[in-house]
Order: C-alpha cells, then structure tokens, then sequence
C-alpha cells in the first residue's frame, strides 16, 4: 500500500497533543561506564593501523574489565574469555572487507579501533565508544562471541527473531537475508548493526551514552519515534503494543499469529525498519544503518516470512526503501558521500 505523507504528519501532531503526563527521562546505568571505563579510552588502544579487518586482537585486560564492568550493570554473570583461534575470523573479516565497497571501508577505517572475538559475552555482539583525551566520542571498539557466529545469516537472524515469540508447532517465521546463507553474511550484518551504534554517536544523531539522562527529543533523527531510549510516542496512539517486544526472553508473550503478523503491518506505518529495531531507539539507528547497507548498497534483500503448513507469506521487505526509512536513507546516503567525495 502507498504511504500518505498527510497521514503521517496527522499521526505525528497526534504523538505530542496525546503526550503522557506521567513521562519522564530515566536515568542512563551506563554513563560512567562509557565516560570512563579504562578500556573505552582512546591511550589504551592500539593506534588505526592498516584496514579495519586487520585490527583483530586478543581480549586483554583492560577490555576485559570493559565486559566485565558493563555485565555487572546487566546483571549478567558471565566472565567473557579471548577466543582462542583467531585465524579464521580473520580470514572472514577479510572476505567481508572485499564485499565493501570503498565508501563503506572507509567508515569503518576511521572509526573501528579494534575487533575482539571472545566467548561467554553475554549477548552476539557488543560495542563501546572510543573517547580521546578530552571525551570526545571518537569512534568504537566492537565485541562479537565466537561461540553465537556459526550459523548461516538466513539462520541466524531467524532464530534471533523466533525469541520474541511463543513457540508454535503450526507457524514460523524466516529472515532471508540472502540466497547463501552463509556465515559470512550473518557476521556481515552483525557488524554493520555495531558500526551503525558507532555512527549514531561520532556523528551526533543521538545523546552520547555517557550523559545521566538521554533525551532523544532533541534529536531530528527520531522525532516523534522516540522520546528516551525505551519510551515511543507510538505506544499512546496507534502501537501500544510495542513495549511488548522483547527479544531473547525465556517466557515470551506474544503469538506469533495473530499478534505477530499484526505486529509487523503495524511496522510499515512507523520509523522501524525490524522488529528488533522497535525495541529501543539506539537499535532503532543501528538496523537501520545495517539495513541500509544491506540493501541500498550490497543490493541483497531484507524479507520476513511467516510459514504454515499451507504455505508462507511475505510480512515484511525491505522497509528501508519505504516512508519510515526515508529520513535514516537520507542520512546515511549523505555519510557515504562525504566519505568518498
């Protein structure tokens, strides 16, 4: 269905005249963490080197501590530990490097500090901000567990997205991300979501990690999509179901049909290119980045695919290309082009 520009500025003047009384920032549990934990300052890190695939590292003590410092805010308990053969992501980062075309290499050069590839992280990835002698966010450090990044891209993001879900026996829902499959493609996608937490905040579009409170209002990226990193004026108006998507969880509550698919007609009338990019506005950025790239530069596809015994169904395709990826197209379409001018 074509998008109306006249409904949307309607939905938008709905958002502030339906604000909630009782809204009020949260206070952010990672701020001093991302001021001043050891391992985020730019002196501890090797100096950008070479290609960015080629800053591959083992975990060291003062990243070590970076984990373990952000786990005990997440209550997460377990003690992350270098992976031990680090040949073979090498060589992987090296073939993703080559699939890049120069513009996006080059974003990567300047920003990505250092890759580590660990076990027990906690999570498939993780990414921290670089600060130089002053705080200025200056680019990033990414973690990715080892053990998490067997499985092909279609796989792994697939499973990914069944956590938000009941299991059902008569329905399952698919991410094509591309006809390999590979496993390449996954740690590709990954990547580019952490590059995109990068970006976000070297480039300002959102409140940096470190400040008390994170206001998203004062940020044009996310006008009327969201107010704090958890709270979207979406939820008072037509998508009061969103703080219900959660990923990961051990006792999800959602269907997937009916509740799923209706979730995800919701998503083509809003600012959330996935399902994971509903949950928090920093996720928000960061799947839009990935996506963008994905699609609008490596020309692969985006699609979601609801299955029955009877047959399967496209949800979803491609929203980066619709209305509601068109502020983050924009954006991101102008990154590129001051990078290879």
């Amino acid at each position: 269905m074509r998008s109306n520009p006249y409904i949307i500025s309607l939905l938008l003047l709905l958002f502030w005249t339906c604000s909630p009384q009782s809204f009020s920032l949260p206070p952010n549990p990672y701020a001093d963490w991302a001021k001043n934990n050891i391992g985020l300052q730019r002196k501890t890190l090797p100096s950008l080197q070479g290609t960015w695939n080629t800053r591959v590292y083992p975990l060291d003590p003062k990243r070590l501590d970076t984990l373990t410092a952000i786990n005990a805010i997440d209550g997460i308990e377990d003690i992350p530990k270098s992976t031990k053969d680090l040949s073979s992501w090498k060589l992987e980062l090296t073939n993703i490097q080559k699939s890049f075309p120069k513009e996006v290499n080059d974003l990567f050069d300047s920003l990505v500090y250092g890759i580590y590839f660990v076990t027990d992280l906690g999570s498939t990835g993780l990414t921290g901000i670089v600060r130089d002698d002053h705080g200025k966010a200056i680019g990033g450090i990414i973690f990715l567990d080892s053990d998490l990044l067997g499985d092909g891209g279609n796989d792994w993001a697939s499973k990914k997205e069944s956590t938000a879900f009941l299991p059902s026996n008569e329905y399952s829902i698919q991410i094509h991300l591309d006809d390999s499959n590979s496993k390449e493609s996954a740690i590709r996608f990954i990547i580019l979501h952490e590059l995109g937490h990068i970006l976000s905040i070297t480039q300002g579009h959102a409140p940096d990690f470190s400040e008390p409170q994170r206001d998203f209002r004062k940020f044009p990226l996310f006008d009327g999509i969201w107010w704090s990193e958890t709270y979207s004026p979406y939820e008072a108006t037509f998508f009061p179901e969103r703080n219900k998507i959660k990923f990961y969880q051990k006792t999800p509550t959602l269907s997937l049909f009916p509740e799923g698919k209706f979730l995800y007609k919701k998503l083509k009338n809003t600012g959330f290119v996935s399902l994971y990019a509903a949950t928090n506005a920093d996720d928000t950025y960061a799947e839009a980045f990935a996506e963008y790239i994905h699609v609008l530069i490596l020309k692969k596809d985006y699609k979601v695919i609801l299955s029955t015994g009877a047959g399967s169904e496209i949800l979803l395709q491609n929203p980066i290309k619709g209305e509601g990826g068109r502020r983050f197209r924009e954006t991101f379409q102008t990154i590129l082009k001051s990078t290879n001018p």
